[in-house]
């Protein structure tokens, strides 16, 4: 089944293929709405299908939020000036 959410982040309307049907995605949805885990009520969804039900948030959003840090070796050629009195 295909879901469609407006991403909470950016207020954008994205759609993510989810490989399940509406009925095993109502059934897993009331568990979570009564209290269940997520990872459980979802469990044979993947994390990143589980945040897009939560957030609306599609994985590539998340990646550009989160960029990876700099390695040591980046940080070691990296060079701060600072004002001197």
């Amino acid at each position: 089944m295909t879901l469609k959410k407006y991403c909470q982040f950016n207020g954008k309307m994205y759609a993510m293929d989810l490989p399940i049907t509406e009925e095993q995605f109502h059934e897993a949805h009331v568990k979570w709405q009564n209290g269940a885990l997520i990872q459980d009520a979802f469990s044979f969804l993947n994390a990143d299908q589980r945040e897009f039900i939560m957030t609306g948030t599609p994985p590539h959003i998340w990646d550009s939020m989160f960029a990876p840090l700099p390695s040591n070796e980046e940080l070691s050629r990296m060079v701060l000036f600072s004002k001197t009195k």
